[in-house]
């Protein structure tokens, strides 16, 4: 079954990286809870998003300016700003698993000693710090990918994660990435219709400020996608009607097996609606075998 992840400790339900948030995410039911981390001036990990503490507590100013004690005298929600340690301790507590986020670069260390290995992901925007954390840790790692680049995959192997956590996604980056045995958590999802069509694409768990609410998706099966769900249509294969159903090749761009179409709403985009190739037995049996094909020598098998 999917991860159910709270999103900066439950930010619907409570304020964002907060003690209470991952008390709410524990009500929620989730299984891990996230939270960002920063490092005040005088040295201690503490949750907090941005680089400023103006938009969620009740003070101003610069984290990195910000000494330990002038964090703790500031309100959190409910709450002093809470530091790395104490979350962990609550989430132990209550039997959550962690997702780490590091904020900000040179923070590799500190986080490495005192997260614990098991059921835990430290993640980053910075890769060439999450390349830090598996030189110095066994802990399990993922990227943080706010566009969709060209190769998301690669990336991550560069980074040496487990795990991709993307903004955006398409279809193809959950096969490319389950293919390389990377696994696949967007977000930030708030929506019910969203989550089902992420699990369909077959999304390792979801980031949610909501867990309360996308909890509900999680414990439905899911469903196999057709002409009448598909929100990808007319790029679904004529009759046919699978979980998922989107060519490894796609955008493969070859006017032999498609062609650029319209959406009703005026989108460009790649149609191979009337390529049977892929569903031939034995150019299946080859392409499972070498996913790194190419259109051309797929076809040479048909001739």
């Amino acid at each position: 079954m999917a991860l159910l992840i709270a999103h900066s400790t439950t930010a619907a339900q409570a304020a964002e990286n907060s003690l209470e948030g991952i008390i709410a995410a524990k009500r929620c039911r989730a299984d891990f809870v996230h939270m960002d981390v920063r490092l005040s001036c005088d040295g201690k990990l503490v949750l907090m998003r941005d680089e400023s503490v103006d938009r969620t507590t009740d003070g101003k100013g610069l984290v990195e300016d910000l000494g330990w004690m002038e964090l703790r005298a500031m309100h959190a929600g409910k709450g002093p700003v809470p530091t790395l340690t104490e979350a962990l301790s609550l989430a132990e507590e209550l039997g959550l698993g962690v997702v780490v986020e590091m904020r900000e670069e040179g923070l590799e260390a500190l986080v490495a000693e005192v997260v614990p290995e098991e059921k835990s992901i430290i993640i980053s925007p910075y890769h060439t710090s999450l390349r830090e954390i598996k030189d110095i840790s066994r802990l399990k790692t993922g990227i943080v990918i706010t566009s969709l680049p060209i190769k998301p995959v690669e990336l991550a192997l560069w980074a040496e994660a487990d795990a991709i956590f993307p903004e955006r996604v398409n279809p193809r980056l959950f096969k490319e990435a389950h293919q390389k045995r990377i696994e696949v958590y967007p977000g930030v999802v708030n929506s019910l219709s969203q989550a089902t069509w992420l699990l369909r694409l077959g999304a390792d768990g979801l980031l949610t400020d909501d867990p309360c609410l996308i909890e509900e998706a999680l414990l439905q099966p899911v469903q196999a996608t057709g002409r009448s769900n598909c929100e990808y249509y007319p790029c679904h294969f004529e009759g046919q009607d699978c979980t998922h159903c989107f060519c490894p090749l796609y955008p493969c761009k070859d006017e032999e097996l498609g062609r650029f179409v319209r959406t009703k709403r005026g989108k460009r985009f790649w149609s191979c609606i009337d390529c049977k190739l892929v569903h031939l037995p034995n150019v299946a049996r080859y392409l499972s075998l070498h996913p790194e094909s190419t259109t051309e020598e797929l076809k040479a098998l048909v001739d």
